[in-house]
């Protein structure tokens, strides 16, 4: 089932971005569980310059299942997020491809 994680940046983002070690662990986490992301990456400010947050859309099976992997990455661990939502995602157009 897919899920939805929207987050916003908390207030300690930008020292928490500029952390090389956060970020290297927050990656290496990512790519640990790339079997369960469907896609992944940063929301950014309109010019496509400034980070204020990401997008996560993770195959499991419950809502706490994806609240489970959005706990253990390390940028949530170090304070990165703010805001997080979480929602069920009816697949309905992926890779521009109509889905059945």
């Amino acid at each position: 089932m897919p899920w939805l994680i929207v987050s916003n940046d908390s207030e300690k983002s930008p020292a928490i971005r500029a952390d090389k070690e956060v970020m290297a662990a927050h990656w290496q986490y990512e790519l640990s569980i790339k079997d369960r992301v469907i896609a992944a990456g940063s929301l950014r400010t309109d010019d496509g310059i400034t980070p204020t947050g990401s997008l996560l859309i993770v195959d499991v099976e419950t809502r706490e299942e994806a609240q489970a992997l959005i706990a253990a990455d390390p940028a949530t661990k170090a304070g990165l997020r703010g805001e997080i939502s979480i929602r069920y995602w009816n697949w309905a157009i992926l890779n521009r491809e109509e889905l059945p």
